[in-house]
């Protein structure tokens, strides 16, 4: 993709992220349902998804789709992937750690992305080789380099029919790491820990149970700010990743070792296409 062609993706998805935005802080969850254990959807989810894909799909047809809420429509070698409120559960409950994700996706990797955090009303955003922003100022990561100075975001439990196989692999993490750093912080928003992880107020975060709406915009926008972003075996994280780890650069490799305890499981990674 070029540079004007992502530049023109980059304005579209700001376009689509605006109407997310404004639609959210209007309205509250009047409809909740649940989609499967510890599993809800709400109505916001599913109207966002819609404004965000038929917009994006308007500008370009010939650009896939990808949302939690319905599913892959047209070309999925670069399509656009959306989680319309990461950290659906904080949203229905009045918790203002929630997110809205868009990342534009090629042969397996985010190539930009843009981040909303709608009820502390900061955006985060980043394209291929630009460099990662909130709010327009360019952001980094930190420069911690011991874990016992480390602040580190978590993923929640598992739910759903391999919650057994998540809980444990979630256990034994959560056990050493807890015992060897700073603080361990569970919010409940996968997207919203990268973000933190790109500007810092994150040392690193790690993720169980990955899919792609979890982790695309927010994996580009850690990687450009200068995080390493992984997957279980310390190879480069991408969409078909089951686990995840993003760091600052000199703590990635005390956080690698820990993520052994995946192997021989569905979250150790698997083969697949090679990324573009």
């Amino acid at each position: 993709m070029t540079h004007s062609d992502l530049s023109s993706a980059l304005f579209a998805a700001h376009e689509a992220v605006d109407l997310a935005v404004e639609y959210l802080l209007k309205r509250t969850p009047l409809h909740i349902s649940a989609k499967g254990d510890r599993d809800i959807v709400t109505n916001a989810d599913v109207d966002i998804e819609c404004i965000v894909r038929d917009l994006l799909l308007a500008k370009d047809p010939h650009v896939g789709f990808l949302g939690e809420e319905h599913g892959a429509i047209g070309d999925q070698t670069t399509h656009w992937v959306l989680d319309p409120v990461d950290g659906t559960i904080n949203f229905a409950h009045g918790n203002p750690l929630f997110a809205i994700a868009l990342a534009l996706v090629c042969e397996d990797q985010p190539i930009l992305g843009v981040t909303a955090l709608p009820a502390l009303g900061t955006r985060y955003w980043a394209a291929d080789g630009h460099g990662a922003f909130r709010d327009g100022k360019p952001i980094t990561v930190s420069s911690a380099h011991n874990l016992d100075e480390a602040l580190v975001g978590f993923c929640d439990y598992g739910s759903g029919p391999d919650a057994g196989t998540r809980d444990r692999l979630c256990a034994e993490v959560d056990g050493k790491v807890t015992a060897q750093a700073r603080g361990l912080r569970r919010f409940g928003s996968t997207a919203l820990d990268l973000v933190w992880v790109a500007d810092g107020t994150l040392d690193a975060c790690i993720l169980f149970g990955d899919r792609p709406w979890d982790t695309a915009s927010g994996a580009i926008i850690a990687r450009e700010a200068g995080a390493r972003v992984v997957d279980a075996d310390g190879k480069p994280h991408n969409t078909r990743s089951r686990c995840l780890v993003a760091a600052a650069p000199g703590l990635a490799d005390s956080l690698l070792p820990l993520m052994s305890v995946a192997k021989a499981t569905p979250y150790w990674p698997q083969p697949g296409a090679t990324p573009c």
